[in-house]
């Protein structure tokens, strides 16, 4: 392959990086977690600050009151 500058480093600015997703892969849930085994948690979205397992309990129970 021919080279565009007398650097050093082009060779190694113009492989292809080491790694993949396997690294960037985020940690998973400790159990003592409190989003620990919720079916909405999603690893990489921030948490939004309340437990949506209670509010759709909450919810569930004011519909029945009705």
């Amino acid at each position: 392959m021919t080279r565009f500058t007398d650097s050093p480093y082009e060779p190694m600015m113009t492989r292809r990086p080491e790694g993949g997703k396997a690294a960037s892969r985020p940690p998973s849930l400790s159990p003592g977690h409190p989003c620990y085994g919720c079916g909405t948690y999603r690893p990489g979205q921030p948490c939004v600050g309340f437990c949506h397992k209670e509010l759709t309990a909450w919810l569930r129970e004011r519909r029945k009151a009705k």
